[in-house]
């Protein structure tokens, strides 16, 4: 019986987490999604401004877009670096795609958004990226023993996580496993994972100028 309650829970949960989703979606899905991505292509040419939003530092300023890094985010580099891949993805399950850009030497990635006639980006160093699935579920690690999956949702410069599941080291040698919030096996914990793991991934295309303009 107490099995069965905990199965229930985290089907509620989930539900829940779907309708919450659902209406954010019926805006953005009215969209067109070509003047989403003529908003992303001309941000990637430089021919408009879009806001950086600096989740980490609480920082939101608009800027025009660079090939090269010296500065991102609050991070500075000697030697700059470049966008060498991208993925067009719904990450946030809206209706309406991101452009997700791979920043060279697997420092990170920026996510640029469509909101209201706006572009937003939100950076995600290469640790709170390590994968993600054509779902919108993302892979982070905080280190060997502490890390697993979640989900975005954004609202205009904000950006809110939502855990799926993840393993929590205390420091002396004990974990904890969770399933959308729910306390589980380590057994049931990494079935969950391999299911997530099993899931089909976005395709990463080189940034060229010719595959950013097949793509957009």
């Amino acid at each position: 019986m107490r099995e069965r309650t905990h199965v229930i829970s985290l089907v509620l949960l989930m539900l829940l987490a779907v309708l919450i989703a659902s209406g954010a979606a019926a805006e953005q899905a009215t969209i067109p999604a070509d003047t989403i991505m003529q908003s992303y292509r001309d941000v990637l040419l430089g021919k408009r401004d879009y806001t950086q939003c600096n989740h980490y530092d609480s920082v939101y300023r608009d800027t025009r877009f660079s090939g090269e890094f010296y500065q991102w985010y609050g991070f500075e580099f000697e030697s700059p670096l470049r966008i060498d891949g991208f993925c067009v993805i719904d990450l946030d399950a809206d209706g309406s795609e991101e452009l997700v850009l791979r920043l060279s030497q697997d420092f990170g990635f920026e996510v640029l958004r469509y909101e209201n006639g706006q572009v937003y980006g939100f950076p995600f160093v290469y640790r709170a990226m390590e994968a993600i699935t054509t779902s919108g579920d993302i892979h982070g690690s905080n280190g060997a023993d502490d890390y697993g999956w979640y989900q975005v949702r954004f609202a205009a410069e904000k950006m809110e996580s939502i855990e799926l599941c993840w393993k929590h080291a205390d420091g002396d040698g004990r974990y904890q496993y969770r399933i959308s919030g729910e306390e589980v096996s380590e057994m049931d914990f990494t079935a969950f994972c391999d299911g997530l793991w099993g899931k089909s991934r976005p395709s990463w295309e080189e940034y060229t100028p010719e595959n950013v303009e097949k793509a957009l």
